[in-house]
């Protein structure tokens, strides 16, 4: 009964934490309290510090004392940066709030997921953990696209504070639901398996699965460059000369595009090798990035839509793959070394991103995203002609 209940529950939490009004207007808000893209590039790498710092503790905690406390705690500490930002205006504040922020990341990342496979294989349906991964991912572009469409509407007429508070509100609202999850496998014992035995059990996993870890970075290189056109997107409609009014619109459009294929990568994955899928959402998705960068315009932000369509499917790709050879010991322990190299490598991306996109311009940090997409790629590529 508990373990159907947390599936329920995951669903209305994934809701709610995703019904943010703020991101609509994030970057405007964030300009308008004075922070420039290198300011918000910096944030991004205090974001990438923390969750360094946090995430395998984070990991190892849930495997030790339970998903569900982990789970509160990191929604908890989203809502204190929806309360710091609220009133935030200078970088620091800017950068307390981003700290707060990381940290509850870095408490839910594995614990969420490791809680959905548990429940489960409670119901010996584990099977169906990256057809659940879609369709949560699927509630939380629903969710950010009514947020965006009324954010947006409330942005032409209210300040924009109004937004982060209702974003606050949603938060709480996930928080309450947080209480009702229960966790349904049996913890790690501390005598017989230590934290520092789950860490190197963690590693020694990695170590064994060459090829999981191949997967994870061609999924982690395109997740990064996603993650920052998502960030940055409102100012390359204003490069490009595209009104206020169409924020809302083309937010709701970019978070729809992604459900497609975070539906259809459970149904792909049994057809075709997941390499072989992300290999194709990288070399398509770059080469619409790469048009982007060269037409800043309506049909480089359409570039835009057409490389978040083809990175929709990344996430239940990976994740699945890496949750299915998992040992329920350090489950939650092995996604928080994932998220760990995510976030190492967002600190690398992050700097030279930041960099061009303010000594250039934006669309030059686009196209050296797209480079840095294919860098497995063709890693990959010389390591094979070095081996014939």
């Amino acid at each position: 009964m508990n373990a159907k209940r947390n599936i329920k529950v995951l669903y209305g939490i994934s809701f709610f934490f995703s019904f943010i009004p703020a991101y609509v207007i994030e970057r405007l808000f964030w300009e308008m309290r004075g922070m420039s893209v290198l300011d918000v590039v910096l944030t991004e790498i205090i974001f990438g510090a923390v969750m360094l710092l946090m995430e395998v503790p984070s990991g190892v905690l849930a495997d030790r004392i339970g998903r569900k406390p982990l789970i509160i705690t990191g929604v908890l500490f989203e809502g204190i940066m929806f309360a710091i930002l609220i009133f935030a205006d200078s970088f620091w504040q800017f950068a307390l709030a981003i700290a707060f922020a990381a940290a509850g990341a870095a408490f839910l990342s594995g614990a969420e997921n490791a809680l959905l496979y548990d429940s489960l294989a409670a119901l010996n349906k584990e099977e169906r953990f990256d057809w659940h991964l879609g369709r949560l991912q699927a509630v939380r572009m629903v969710s950010l696209f009514i947020a965006a469409m009324s954010g947006s509407f409330l942005a032409l007429y209210m300040p924009l504070e109004i937004n982060y508070w209702l974003s606050l509100i949603s938060t709480f609202i996930a928080f309450i639901l947080t209480f009702l999850l229960r966790d349904t496998v049996h913890l790690v014992d501390d005598v017989t398996y230590s934290m520092s035995g789950q860490v190197t059990q963690a590693i020694s996993f990695f170590k064994r699965e060459p090829a999981l870890v191949y997967v994870l970075f061609l999924g982690i290189t395109v997740g990064l460059a996603a993650g920052f056109v998502e960030e940055f997107w409102q100012l390359y409609l204003v490069d490009a000369g595209i009104g206020l009014s169409f924020f809302g619109l083309y937010y709701g459009v970019i978070l729809v595009v992604q459900i497609p294929g975070a539906l259809a990568a459970h149904a792909l994955r049994k057809r075709f090798r997941r390499k072989s899928l992300l290999t194709v959402v990288i070399l398509t998705g770059v080469s619409a990035l790469i048009f982007s960068a060269f037409q800043v315009n309506w049909l480089g932000a359409a570039a835009i839509i057409f490389f978040l369509l083809a990175a929709g499917m990344t996430e239940p790709l990976i994740l699945g793959a890496l949750h299915e050879k998992a040992d329920n010991r350090i489950r939650a322990t092995l996604e928080s070394f994932q998220s760990l190299v995510f976030n190492a490598v967002l600190i690398i991306a992050g700097t030279g991103f930041g960099y061009i996109a303010t000594q250039f311009t934006l669309a030059k940090g686009f196209m050296f995203l797209a480079v840095f997409s294919v860098v497995p790629l063709l890693v990959k590529m010389l390591r094979q002609l070095n081996d014939e």
